[in-house]
This record gives C-alpha cells, sequence and structure tokens, in this order.
C-alpha cells in the first residue's frame, strides 16, 4: 500500500537539486529535514533535466546525502521477485548489497515505507528485521520507502543515518514517501527510454505474439508477417558467437616436493586440499640413518685433526699433508650429511594449497631420493585450462573474453581472458582437444581451489543466430562433400 501526500512544511521551494542556504546550515548543527512539497518538486524538475538514468539516481542520491543528512543512499529494481541493486555488477554478491536488498525486499513484501528504529507506540506493527540488519548498530537509523510502478511496485529507495538525531522523525515518513511516489515516474521513463534497442523490439515481439495467438486465424497475414520478421531477425540480426568446452582450474604456479635422500617417512602435518603458508613444515623424513652417518664422519674428522697435530710436532710433513686431505674429506663429508639432515623437512615453497600427496597412510614407508612426496599449488594466480574442439578451435585467438561457470558454483560466472593456445591435439573420448589457457580478469571467490571443473564459454565475435546453428551442419556437409568428391 502507498502512503498518503506529504503535509506542506513552513519552507518554501528551493531551486533544483533541493541545495539550500539554510538546509546547509541546518545539516552542520546535526537537525533532520523533512521534505516540503516545494522540495519534491524541484527535484522532479530537476531529474526531468538530467541526461541519462544514472544521471539522475546519482544527483538523487547526492541531494538527499546532502539535504537530508543520510550518510548512504541505495536504489533497487524489483524484477522476477527479487531486488537488483542499481549498479550493482552480475557478479557483485557482497554482504552489504545483500543487506540493502533484503532491506527493500522487507518493505516490498509488506507495501509499506519501513524504518528502524520503529516507531515506540506501534513497536510491532511492521517486521523490521532486515532493516535492523543494516542498521548495524543501535544508533544508526534506516528508512527504506517505496517506488510505486503502474500495476505494481518498481523498487524501492533506502536511506541510511550513522546517528538517530540525524534521522527523520517518524511524522515525516509520509513527506518521504510522497517524494519517493513522485520522483518514481521519472525514473521508471527513463529506465525504459534507457533501455536497449533490442529489448524494445522484444517487448514489441512479445505483445505481437500474444495478440497474434488471440486473432491469428483472423489475421493470417499478421502471422505469416511476424514468422517472416522472426526468420529475417535470426538470418540477419547479429548476436555474440561463442564456443566453450569443459574447464577446469589450476595453480598458476606449482611446485613438487620430492625426497632429498633415501629414508622413511616419520610424520606428516599436511593433507591434499589443506591451505599451507610459505615455509611451514608439511612432512618429516626419519634421520636416524643420516645422524649416524654424522657422527661417523664427525669421528673421522676428529681423528684426522689429531694425527695432522702429530705429524706436524714430529715435523713429519708427508704424513701431515696426508693427515690433511684425509681432514679435508670428512669435514667435506659432515657439510654434506648436515645439509641432508636440513632437508628431511619438507618445507611449503609459498603460500599455497596441497593438491597432491597423501602420505597419512604411508608413514614408515622406505622413500628414495628424488620420489614425488607432495605437489603444492599457489593461490595467489590461477589460470583456467579448457579443452576446445578441433572444429572451433581455427576461431579462438588470444585475448578474446569469455566466462566460466563452475560446478561447485552454478550461479556465478567468474570471467576469463585467452592467455596461450596449445598448438598440439589430445585425443580424448573420440574427440581431438586443444588445451587453451586463459586467466581471470576478476577477483576471484575465496571457494575456488585448484581442480575445481566447469564449462567454459569464449566470445569469438558476433553472427547471426540462424547462422550460428546450421554453422555445425554445413562445414560437415562441406568436408564430406570434398571427402568424396575432392
Amino acid at each position: 500500500m502507498l502512503l498518503a501526500p506529504p503535509r506542506p512544511a513552513p519552507r518554501p521551494p528551493e531551486q533544483p537539486g533541493m541545495a539550500s542556504d539554510a538546509a546547509s546550515a541546518g545539516a552542520g548543527l546535526g537537525q533532520a529535514w523533512a521534505p516540503s512539497a516545494g522540495d519534491t518538486g524541484a527535484l522532479c524538475q530537476a531529474l526531468t533535466h538530467q541526461a541519462s538514468l544514472d544521471d539522475s539516481i546519482r544527483h538523487m542520491e547526492n541531494a538527499l546525502r546532502e539535504q537530508g543528512h543520510a550518510s548512504q543512499v541505495r536504489l533497487g529494481w524489483f524484477e522476477h521477485g527479487h531486488v537488483h541493486l542499481h549498479g550493482q555488477k552480475a557478479s557483485s554478491h557482497s554482504d552489504e548489497d545483500k543487506h540493502w536488498a533484503a532491506a527493500m525486499e522487507e518493505a516490498l513484501d509488506q507495501g509499506q515505507a519501513l524504518r528502524w528504529p520503529p516507531h515506540p507506540d506501534h513497536p510491532q506493527q511492521w517486521v523490521t528485521l532486515a532493516q535492523r540488519q543494516l542498521a548495524g548498530h543501535d544508533q544508526a537509523a534506516v528508512l527504506t520507502l517505496i517506488l510505486p510502478g503502474p500495476s505494481a511496485p518498481m523498487g524501492a529507495l533506502s536511506l541510511l543515518w550513522p546517528r538517530l538525531e540525524l534521522a527523520p522523525a517518524h511524522e515525516d515518513t509520509d513527506a518521504w514517501q510522497s517524494l519517493a511516489t513522485q520522483t518514481a515516474p521519472i525514473l521508471g521513463w527513463q529506465r525504459h527510454a534507457g533501455r536497449s534497442w533490442h529489448w524494445h523490439l522484444r517487448q514489441q515481439w512479445a505483445r505481437r505474439w500474444l495478440q497474434g495467438r488471440q486473432g491469428a486465424r483472423q489475421h493470417p497475414v499478421l502471422a505469416w508477417g511476424l514468422a517472416l520478421s522472426l526468420l529475417a531477425a535470426l538470418t540477419v540480426l547479429p548476436l555474440p558467437e561463442r564456443v566453450g568446452g569443459q574447464g577446469r582450474i589450476e595453480g598458476a604456479q606449482q611446485r613438487v616436493l620430492a625426497a632429498t635422500t633415501d629414508g622413511f617417512i616419520k610424520q606428516v602435518y599436511a593433507h591434499p586440499g589443506d591451505k599451507v603458508r610459505a615455509n611451514q613444515v608439511l612432512a618429516d623424513l626419519a634421520e636416524q640413518d643420516l645422524k649416524l652417518e654424522r657422527e661417523k664422519w664427525a669421528s673421522q674428522a676428529a681423528q684426522q685433526d689429531n694425527a695432522y697435530a702429530a705429524a706436524m710436532s714430529h715435523a713429519d710433513r708427508a704424513e701431515a699433508a696426508l693427515a690433511m686431505s684425509r681432514l679435508e674429506e670428512a669435514q667435506a663429508q659432515l657439510a654434506l650429511v648436515d645439509e641432508q639432515l636440513q632437508r628431511t623437512q619438507l618445507r611449503a615453497p609459498f603460500d599455497g594449497v596441497v593438491i597432491q600427496g597423501d602420505l597419512t597412510q604411508s608413514i614408515g614407508a622406505p622413500v628414495k631420493q628424488g620420489d614425488t612426496l607432495m605437489t603444492v599449488a599457489s593461490t595467489q594466480h590461477w589460470r583456467v585450462v579448457i579443452e576446445i574442439d578441433e572444429a572451433d578451435i581455427a576461431r579462438v585467438r588470444v585475448g578474446q573474453v569469455g566466462e566460466i561457470a563452475l560446478s561447485a558454483l552454478p550461479w556465478d560466472t567468474l570471467p576469463l581472458r585467452v592467455r596461450r593456445i596449445t598448438p598440439l591435439g589430445v585425443p580424448k573420448e573420440g574427440r581431438n582437444l586443444f588445451e587453451v589457457e586463459a586467466e581471470f580478469t576478476a577477483p576471484v571467490p575465496p571457494e575456488v581451489r585448484p581442480g575445481l571443473t566447469g564449462q567454459a564459454k569464449l566470445r569469438i565475435g558476433q553472427t547471426p543466430l540462424l547462422w550460428n546453428w546450421l554453422r555445425p551442419v554445413a562445414e560437415r556437409a562441406r568436408l564430406g562433400w570434398w571427402s568424396v568428391w575432392g
């Protein structure tokens, strides 16, 4: 339901945009403000002079922040049962945006302007859980207004005040709702005018199709005209053409941790899937044999040192030289053993995640020098490997963009850009596939991990939709014709 029009306020109308000296003075004193009929009319007049919907919304938000003392102002459109915040990207789903959308949906569901804190005389009249969550703390205030449409609400407008003394009084809620009610037709008209030409064409086709279903028998010429128009659009209208295939995520940098010496697995501290930090110990190898060998070479080094001292005391230069060479050999072997002892601990080379190497069932098992024990992939940079069929690889170019929908995140698509095309095909399941390496062009969600797979699509140009459907058939027919007739 919509609220009644506002009571006239005792202030004269301001210039477009509602910026006045009195209002600025009020903002400095922290006084609450309510829009008068003159303020609303001035704002509507200013909105009609804006060049686009984005300019109008920006102008309206700035005016409400300056005049109404609100710290944040957001507008959302109600479509298909959900609120879509204006200016929000399709891939953006931050917690703050979710709170704004939830507050708007709460008001739209109840058909009523809602605010937090509620009226002290009627605290339980309306459900305001989302408004309270958007406010964040008890000293903040939230007001969500309805933007009415011709037959149903077309959106909502939410305002946030950091302090209660800046928020409008409860009796001024009707005046604020009246401002939203009178500006809604202007915003709706600008939004409709700013739609793309193919959106208007689809709407026109939809209306004609509905009319054609009702009177197709009485108007066969119109029905044939619509059919020919649709065929012409499919033949001439260029639409984005995409090719795709199975995609998998890998770390842009991977490091294999191998056994540095023959030994046994003593202890394991990480498993596949665990996130690790740089220089973190992942596993220990048994060092008993190395310690015994170290004691052996340390003992020999001490003996040769004593032999060298005795030879020097007897002035036996030949024996001293022989003892010195043996001492240097023992010291070299001792340094080698010390280095091997330090390498008995497998450490992560960088921040990342363990993707291979489950050693929990191999504790005590012998390993040989060079055996692969674990693989760590970096989580700072990713790459996406896309398998493209050989029939489509000729149209893929470096720099083309696309998206991937992961099986683990089916509702989100992540943007990609092609970096490299592997020149060799790989037979797989009766097909010849080429691996195309791509990179993400936007921050990835924390749920993304190496090994996730999904369906990737690359945009390779624009062609008519009918040709996209007939291209595979035409190419196979041409290849079959050439193989028979040459």
